[in-house]
């Protein structure tokens, strides 16, 4: 696994799931704590996908942390933070997701392909939190399609360029249509 070769937002989002395992009391990293990781930064692409596939996120953030509400706790003084291990799935995860992105031409593992991994390789209550909210590899790469489009991860930073006129535009032919843009130029200020 090189590390290089995910982009910023994945990076991100390992540090995060690493930070999840800290704040949970967990000895080490797991494919969970990623996805909670992906899912909970509110101008997230996971979770603008998982939007237009109709599911809440806040439903799937509150199933993956009672999932990790089951996992075994350590504390005391054998706790230490900075030594928090990749659990072994995590790692086959992290590799896999590379694999997915050279799949997909991209030159860079995106939290897409962190996320289509996760669903891949999801087992035991992962799998069951997919299954219970009705999240499948199908929908979700819909949902991509019609946000990526064609473009693919070139740059360390690509999630910024996804749905960029929708986010930062504005429609003027959609604010016309519904009556909300004055036709006569100038007389804003009227």
């Amino acid at each position: 696994m090189d590390i290089q070769k995910f982009t910023q937002k994945s990076q991100e989002a390992l540090q995060l799931a690493q930070t999840k395992a800290v704040t949970f009391g967990h000895q080490q990293v797991d494919p969970k704590h990623l996805l909670l990781a992906l899912v909970e930064p509110t101008d997230g692409l996971v979770r603008r996908l998982l939007q237009r596939i109709e599911v809440l996120p806040e439903a799937l953030t509150a199933a993956v942390e009672h999932e990790l509400q089951k996992l075994p706790k350590i504390s005391g003084p054998g706790f230490a933070a900075d030594k928090i291990f990749l659990s072994p799935e995590l790692a086959q995860v992290c590799v896999a997701a590379e694999q997915q992105a050279q799949g997909m031409r991209d030159e860079y593992a995106s939290v897409e392909h962190l996320f289509l991994t996760l669903l891949q390789k999801a087992r035991n209550g992962l799998r069951d939190v997919f299954r219970k909210l009705d999240i499948d590899e199908a929908k979700f790469l819909n949902a991509l399609k019609e946000v990526r489009g064609n473009q693919r991860v070139q740059s360390a930073n690509p999630e910024a360029t996804y749905e960029a006129l929708e986010r930062y535009g504005r429609d003027l032919v959609q604010a016309a249509k519904s009556g909300k843009m004055d036709p006569v130029i100038g007389r804003d200020d009227e």
